[in-house]
């Protein structure tokens, strides 16, 4: 059977869906890439037990078929591709590849071999695309990485009455983030941040569709659907770790704040956790750093309030950068104390955003 397909089409799918499958496994059927082939169409799929993924393109396809690929080879050779169209011939045990004056040909494997995935047929939930990306982006970046640190790898979310809350946490940072969207699920679950990875990026326009089975999140949108096993365990009591009293309190710039900490921090001692101290005093924030090449030093002005006149402080810098990359407009870093008593950073122009930091401890 032939196949005829335009070349960004199936390298941008099979982009997303190779980041899925694990192009080594101990499970040599992880590795495969299942083809199905239906009228007008070309269905991809595959899994690495974490996560399913099915997409569709369209295709100039007449016929029905079902075959398996090596999926990392699959995609290597059509990035290769020279000409902006692809035609694929599928015999049993080959696949016959050509795009302008370059042909190859790929070893076929039996469908039966590759991960059999299945979706839901209905769907409960709905979101809109673009406050789902907002809540997990939002969040995502303070998830834990280390695989020991179990729930903390993962991202809350928080499904309930018109709100969509998504919070992560690696215990030396959180964030959370607020929209208002009625979802139609009422749940919370915690979903790998790997998993996020990949809901983020197949995210654009118009709605998703949500459904929760046990141990299962089921997302759909546009031509992609993802099932996300979810973790097992219970999220910390955020909330009751946020401060509420803060003696010192700066407004201003979040992004001339971010880039002055990015640009102090090139000289900070990379072995002590990219160490950045904050002094506040009468309206001049000073930031320094200091490592083995030198010393740098910054000074921003900024609106100051509280009851306290000035406060020291020390932050792994890019924790402190990393918190701030949400905020578009002004921001409101709020200071609980010195020593290791968190900060909190707030959006001033959004208040479904919020970050706290925690300090490093400078004795």
């Amino acid at each position: 059977m032939k196949v005829n397909v335009p070349k960004r089409s199936l390298a941008d799918t099979l982009a997303h869906v190779e980041r899925v499958v694990p192009s080594r496994s101990s499970n040599p059927g992880l590795s495969l890439l299942r083809i199905d082939l239906r009228p007008g169409s070309i269905e991809l799929s595959g899994s690495n037990m974490d996560i399913d993924i099915r997409a569709r393109l369209g295709a100039d396809v007449d016929g029905t078929s079902s075959h398996a690929v090596v999926a990392h080879v699959f995609g290597m050779v059509v990035r290769s591709l020279p000409a902006d169209d692809v035609e694929l011939e599928f015999s049993d045990t080959e696949l016959r590849i050509a795009s302008g004056t370059y042909t190859t040909k790929l070893q076929l494997v039996a469908a039966g071999s590759a991960p059999i995935v299945s979706f839901p047929d209905a769907y409960e939930g709905l979101i809109d695309a673009g406050a789902l990306y907002s809540a997990l982006t939002g969040a995502k970046y303070a998830a834990a990485v280390a695989d020991f640190q179990a729930v903390f790898r993962g991202v809350k979310l928080e499904f309930g009455d018109e709100r969509l809350r998504a919070v992560a946490t690696d215990g030396f940072r959180l964030a959370y983030y607020d929209v208002a969207a009625e979802s139609g699920l009422s749940s919370n679950v915690i979903v790998p941040a790997r998993s996020v990875e990949e809901v983020i990026r197949i995210l654009g326009d118009g709605v998703v569709r949500l459904a929760l089975t046990e141990g299962q999140l089921s997302v759909e949108h546009g031509t992609y659907a993802l099932n996300l096993k979810l973790m097992d365990g219970s999220f910390p009591d955020y909330e009751r770790v946020i401060p509420k009293n803060f003696p010192v309190s700066i407004t201003l710039g979040a992004t001339r704040l971010a880039e002055a900490v990015s640009r102090v921090s090139l000289l900070a001692d990379k072995t002590a956790n990219n160490r950045i101290d904050l002094f506040i005093k009468d309206g001049v924030a000073t930031i320094t750093a200091e490592g083995n090449f030198g010393r740098s030093q910054e000074e921003l002005t900024v609106s100051q309030e509280g009851t306290d006149t000035e406060i020291a402080l020390a932050y792994n810098a890019k924790y402190l950068v990393d918190a701030l990359g949400p905020v578009a407009g002004d921001v409101r870093l709020q200071f609980s104390g010195s020593g290791a008593s968190p900060s909190v950073v707030r959006d001033l122009s959004n208040d479904s955003y919020l970050a706290m930091v925690v300090p490093l401890r400078t004795n």
